[in-house]
């Protein structure tokens, strides 16, 4: 199967939005009275993961990048080609509203940031994103990769960015990203998800191998934005676990809230045909 010539910028800039997502919603507020709402937690987070985003250096990272994507690219192609075409499943999923939405934060979050006058993050070594484009070449069906091209191309080709880094934007604009993101991630379609979720887990769980690669891995990533002081580095270690917990949380209620709308039109339904 021959896809276009754009599936390299596809994957390159999926990747790049990938990073963007994972590291603007990283650390967790105070104590509080009452339980903390995720969105509070991804708002307070942003602060907690500035600095430690800043003191990321680009050698260190491009070299554990590239460790990882050699851990994860041992992976059967067969099956990281199965993840990733329901990992387009997820994303074309978004109604196009949600996107143009989205869309039009990034734009304004990178407003009049240049890669010559910006603070700038390193990205994922590209030669990551080359493999990955060989995996997708092989595996992905080109309609719906082409589907995610025209539905995220004109988000993706917001931020302001080099081959090898990205500009950091500002606390305030990261927030705004990370609540972004947050509504993304809401508007997943339910089932989608599911299926992505029921192959991909399992999938990486028989296929994970500890070697001294993997060792390295977690080596590397405590290595990571050495310059940051012991604080930063514990409350962004102690933000992970807050995050992780009011995510489980929103989680459960969402499920919970799924679970009593299906029984409610089941009985519906039930009650029709009595």
């Amino acid at each position: 199967m021959r896809l276009p010539a754009s599936t390299g910028h596809a994957c390159r800039s999926a990747f790049i939005a990938a990073f963007s997502a994972l590291t603007v919603t990283t650390t967790g507020p105070p104590a509080q009275a009452l339980p903390p709402t995720l969105d509070s937690v991804i708002v307070e987070s942003t602060d907690a993961a500035y600095p430690i985003l800043k003191a990321l250096e680009p050698g260190p990272f491009a070299g554990w990048t590239e460790l990882l994507g050699k851990v994860a690219l041992e992976i059967d192609p067969a099956k990281l080609g199965k993840s990733l075409d329901l990992l387009l499943d997820v994303y074309n999923s978004v109604p196009n509203d949600k996107v143009t939405t989205f869309s039009g934060i990034i734009k304004d979050s990178f407003a009049g940031l240049t890669p010559d006058s910006c603070t700038l993050v390193p990205l994922p070594a590209a030669s990551v994103a080359e493999r990955l484009k060989g995996v997708a070449t092989q595996t992905l069906d080109s309609a719906k990769l082409k589907a995610f091209g025209e539905k995220w191309g004109p988000t993706l080709s917001g931020l302001s960015k080099t081959p090898s880094s990205i500009c950091l934007p500002s606390v305030s604009s990261l927030e705004k990203l990370a609540l972004a993101q947050a509504d993304i991630g809401r508007a997943f379609d339910f089932n989608t998800v599911r299926a992505f979720n029921d192959y991909t887990f399992p999938m990486l769980k028989g296929e994970a191998k500890l070697t001294d690669e993997t060792f390295a891995l977690l080596t590397g990533a405590k290595a990571q934005a050495a310059d940051a002081t012991f604080k930063e580095k514990n409350d962004f270690q102690n933000a992970l676990k807050k995050l992780e917990s009011a995510a489980k949380k929103e989680k459960e209620k969402v499920a919970l809230a799924r679970v009593k709308t299906e029984a409610a039109q089941k009985a519906a339904a039930a009650k029709q045909s009595s």
